[in-house]
C-alpha cells in the first residue's frame, strides 16, 4: 500500500522521503485546504529530492468554481509545474450545480499530459459520484483523493469501500482526510491501493514570545516524524 504525504514545507518533503513514503502532494496553506505552491517550492522539491511530486493546482481558497481568468491561471500553473518536472498534478474543477466541470477538466488534462492526474477532494461534493467516477476513468484520470463524502475518511469508510469496488482497479481510490497512526489500519484492512495524510504538527519558530518578531509569527506546517514512520511502516 502506497503512502502519499501532503507537504506544505520543504522539511516535510525531506522527512517523507527519509521515512520511505511513495509520493508527495505538494501545496501551500494547508489551513485553507491547500493552494498552488510557489515556483520556488516546486523547483526545490523536484531538484533536491527523488520522491515523486504531485503538485496541487488551486489558485485560491474557497470553492472550486473558477472564472475564465482563474482557469487561465490554472492552465498556466499546470504548464509551469510540468516544465519543472513534477510527476503529476492534483485538480478539482466544479460547476455551480455540484457537478464536475468536464470541459475545464478536459483542457487541464490536455495541458498536463503525460503527467499523472489526481482529482482531489472536491469529488466528495459531487452530486452524482457513481457516474462521475466512470467519466473520470474514461478521461484517463489516475486517482481520486476523497473522504467518502465525510469530513474524515474513517467516517466515510463505507462509501469509500463502495467506490473502490465500483472502480475495480480501473482508477485509484485514495482515502484522505484525518488519517493517522490510530486509524491507518482501517484502510490497510480494506486493501486500498494508497492513502493520503499530512502527519502534520505545528512547529513554532525560535522567536521568543516577548520579541517583536513574535507578533507576526505563524506556526510552521511540518510533518511529525513519528507519525510518518509508523504509517509508512504499517502500509509497507
Amino acid at each position: 500500500m502506497k503512502v502519499e504525504v501532503c507537504a506544505t514545507h520543504i522539511e516535510t518533503v525531506r522527512l517523507a522521503q527519509l521515512a520511505g513514503a511513495d509520493r508527495i502532494e505538494l501545496c501551500s496553506e494547508l489551513s485553507l485546504g491547500g493552494i498552488t505552491p510557489s515556483a520556488g517550492l516546486i523547483q526545490t522539491a523536484v531538484t533536491q529530492y527523488r520522491i515523486p511530486i504531485q503538485c496541487l493546482i488551486r489558485p485560491r481558497s474557497g470553492d472550486f468554481i473558477y472564472s475564465k481568468n482563474e482557469f487561465e491561471i490554472i492552465l498556466n500553473d499546470i504548464q509551469k509545474a510540468k516544465s519543472m518536472g513534477v510527476a503529476g498534478i492534483v485538480v478539482g474543477l466544479m460547476t455551480k450545480n455540484n457537478e464536475i466541470d468536464w470541459n475545464q477538466l478536459e483542457q487541464a488534462i490536455s495541458v498536463a499530459k503525460p503527467l499523472e492526474i489526481t482529482f482531489h477532494r472536491a469529488f466528495d461534493l459531487v452530486r452524482n459520484p457513481e457516474s462521475s467516477l466512470e467519466n473520470l476513468i474514461a478521461m484517463g484520470v489516475d486517482r481520486i483523493l476523497c473522504s467518502g463524502k465525510a469530513d474524515q475518511a474513517a467516517i466515510g469508510i463505507d462509501v469509500l469501500v463502495d467506490w473502490k469496488k465500483q472502480a475495480g482497479g480501473r482508477i485509484e481510490i485514495q482515502p484522505g482526510g484525518g488519517i493517522n497512526m490510530e486509524n491507518c489500519a482501517l484502510f490497510i484492512r480494506h486493501q486500498f491501493p494508497s492513502l493520503h495524510l499530512s502527519a502534520m504538527k505545528k512547529k513554532s519558530s525560535d522567536a521568543g514570545a516577548d520579541t517583536l518578531e513574535s507578533l507576526w509569527q505563524q506556526p510552521k506546517e511540518i510533518a511529525d516524524w513519528e507519525t510518518l514512520q509508523y504509517v509508512v511502516n504499517a502500509c509497507h
